[in-house]
């Protein structure tokens, strides 16, 4: 079966610009200066400390891959966990690291249990770029249902006609309900402080989502992309945290 191709998305920054009506005002004797506005203090940003939900368990589900024996020396990382990790979203994003550039085919899978049918396959024929790779589920109509633990893959091709020499990574992704405790919390929040919050309830996907939203809209800033890295060093992912003092953001598809 022929699967979508799928093409890298530019990061595009959106800029709104203010425009204040002044009102000129004719001074008097009577009238005395007021006094100057001090500063409004600067909140440090929040700090994002992943805690994996209750109930995690300890079986590991997160598989990493290196070349074995094939053209590529190229591995793939899944960004989460080692256990079942979670989101609240119907259609959350997907990421993983490439560390190197490999001249090959990639692939994209996402399976539903007990379904012959992958819920989505997406093919490259170039897996060109190196460094943190997204998929927006919302960019291809696919939706998770909940309470349901779907397993996700990607591998690069570098033999179609001897898919031992694959290179392979996994991940486990369940969507939930979102916690009444988070509903308030989350709706007036920030990217940073948003992904600080579902770090700290133990959502996963949606926490590494928010701080990557606030690096696409802000790649330049190092401190979000030390947010980021210290997210993935909490989970056991330094080789990718790393790629982290060298932009650009996530490569969207």
């Amino acid at each position: 079966m022929k699967t979508p191709s799928f093409a890298l998305l530019a990061t595009v920054l959106s800029l709104s610009l203010f425009q204040g009506a002044t009102r000129a005002q004719t001074p008097s004797a009577e009238t005395t200066p007021l006094p100057a506005a001090e500063p409004s203090p600067t909140r440090a940003p929040s700090k994002l400390l992943y805690k994996p939900p209750s109930g995690a368990g300890n079986i590991p589900t997160r598989v990493s891959g290196g070349a074995r024996g094939s053209s590529t020396d190229a591995s793939l990382l899944a960004l989460v966990p080692d256990h079942a990790a979670l989101t609240t979203q119907a259609q959350p994003s997907l990421f993983w690291f490439q560390s190197k550039a490999a001249k090959a085919k990639i692939e994209m899978t996402l399976i539903e249990p007990k379904k012959a049918k992958p819920l989505l396959a997406l093919t490259s024929e170039q897996a060109n770029k190196a460094g943190i790779h997204r998929v927006k589920l919302a960019n291809y109509k696919v939706e998770l249902r909940s309470d349901v633990s779907y397993e996700w893959v990607v591998a690069i091709v570098p033999d179609a006609e001897n898919r031992s020499k694959d290179v392979i990574a996994k991940g486990v992704i369940k969507r939930i309900k979102t916690p009444p405790e988070l509903a308030d919390k989350i709706e007036h929040a920030g990217d940073v402080d948003r992904a600080a919050i579902y770090a700290q309830a133990g959502i996963w996907y949606d926490a590494l989502e928010a701080i990557s939203n606030a690096i696409d809209a802000s790649p330049d800033d190092a401190s979000l992309r030390a947010q980021r890295a210290s997210l993935l060093k909490q989970v056991g992912l330094p080789e990718a945290a790393a790629t982290e003092k060298k932009p650009p953001a996530a490569k969207s598809h």
